[in-house]
């Protein structure tokens, strides 16, 4: 039986979903600790629980609940791959390490699987997902991506040339054609999150609940915490708070990361005949716009619908109208349906949409900007940052040593932003 959710939890539908866990409080005096870590997502709990399993003493520090930010509240999308184009990378990174960083990118899935299986966590997860053309480019970017990514060996791809093929997986005018993966899908993002969150307990870390960090020290041989009760001070420290960490992180950290606000409207249950008519195989789908929509039916058989690019803040009220518009197009019969809930959150970018390693000082490591594809790939950086710490750094290193461009800042920064996205808004609405 699902517990009800109040103003600390995150605002979305997965809230009411779960059993929420007791975890502990804030710390009240000072601490000495082998490892911290800053941020109770995905990036934070799945680090976190691999060194435990490796043997660490790990302390978490999360300002909210666990799940409170985008690990809690994104959409659910479990995307193999880089959210660039493969080649992008390819470009920025030494040419033996090129399988690497090819597995690297596709291997999120299965260390997602193998946790479920291990540690007992049903995230209401299915496969199936449709990358969905809009118009003639994305359809021959689609058939670029399919060529490149077989030609390492991916055997996940059906290309769906136009609306005919694309009868079997949804039935709309939207769109002209498609790329099928069938090794890619959906789960629920805060079932799966608090999953690891207890198998993480269960293994020996101590995670902080309602613990917002108000300083670091991230360049001390030893970096400190600041908090309301104390401070931290331990022998390694990771900072995971990805696009919610905000001006607390490090300068090179903030510089080099742009908070992108996305909002998501859930219809109420629809039922199997309205979801076998829209949506027979319960895929997750997204367009390939810059600005892209994605949606997916859950388990419940809610439609969750979001989109919505913005680099200035939303509110619910601001997105309900605008997103249920979004979803009117690709799915008119929807329009009638009750709106469940609305809600919106951050997801944190860099400029080329590649993840951004790298470290503060000698003991301290980060890792941000998935770029909307944090579900999968947050799980393979948490897998990078252990071996790290553990002192394997080949991988880290590899990943580390890409230069990320800083986004334009002071007073111009978001009003830069706002227009550069604007920029490829038009362009995706002019269809060029």
């Amino acid at each position: 039986m699902a517990q009800s959710h109040d103003a600390l939890q995150p605002p979305s539908i997965y809230a009411d979903d779960v059993i929420w866990p007791s975890l502990h409080a804030p710390p009240t005096t000072d601490q000495d600790v082998e490892i911290a870590i800053v941020g109770g997502g995905f990036t934070g709990i799945t680090t976190a629980l691999n060194l435990a399993e490796r043997g660490h003493q790990v302390h978490l520090y999360e300002a909210q609940r666990i799940g409170f930010g985008a690990s809690g509240r994104n959409g659910g999308q479990l995307c193999q791959g880089w959210t660039t184009d493969f080649s992008k990378i390819m470009a920025r990174i030494p040419q033996d390490q090129r399988r690497m960083a090819w597995d690297v990118g596709n291997a999120g899935r299965e260390i997602i699987l193998e946790n479920c299986r291990k540690h007992g966590i049903d995230a209401d997860i299915r496969f199936g997902y449709l990358h969905a053309a809009l118009h003639q480019r994305h359809m021959a970017e689609l058939v670029e991506m399919q060529s490149d990514w077989e030609g390492e060996g991916y055997d996940g791809f059906e290309l769906l040339p136009d609306r005919r093929a694309l009868e079997p997986h949804i039935t709309t005018d939207a769109y002209i054609g498609g790329l099928y993966d069938a090794h890619s899908g959906h789960l629920h993002p805060l079932k799966y999150l608090l999953g690891l969150a207890k198998a993480a307990v269960a293994a020996g870390v101590t995670i902080h609940e309602m613990t917002p960090i108000r300083s670091i020290d991230a360049k001390s041989d030893h970096p400190q915490l600041h908090h309301d009760h104390g401070v931290v001070r331990a022998e390694k420290l990771v900072l995971a708070g990805n696009a919610y960490l905000g001006k607390t992180g490090p300068k090179q950290m903030q510089q080099r990361l742009a908070p992108v606000m996305s909002g998501i409207i859930a219809t109420e249950p629809l039922g199997d005949n309205v979801i076998n008519t829209l949506l027979p195989g319960r895929i997750a789908v997204s367009d390939c716009n810059t600005a892209l929509d994605y949606y997916r039916f859950d388990a419940k058989g809610r439609m969750l619908f979001g989109g919505r690019a913005s680099y200035m803040p939303m509110d619910n009220a601001d997105i309900t109208g605008y997103i249920r518009n979004k979803m009117k197009a690709v799915f008119p019969s929807l329009i009638d349906h009750r709106i469940e809930k609305a809600w919106s959150g951050r997801i944190g970018i860099t400029v080329d949409r590649i993840p951004h390693f790298g470290t503060v000082g000698q003991n301290t490591f980060f890792v941000q900007g998935f770029s909307g594809h944090g579900v999968a790939l947050t799980a393979v950086a948490a897998e990078i940052l252990s071996e790290a710490i553990d002192g394997d750094r080949r991988r880290f290193d590899t990943f580390a040593a890409i230069r990320h461009l800083p986004f334009p800042g002071g007073i111009f920064r978001t009003p830069v932003l706002a227009l550069g996205m604007s920029y490829y808004k038009m362009r995706d609405k002019l269809r060029i």
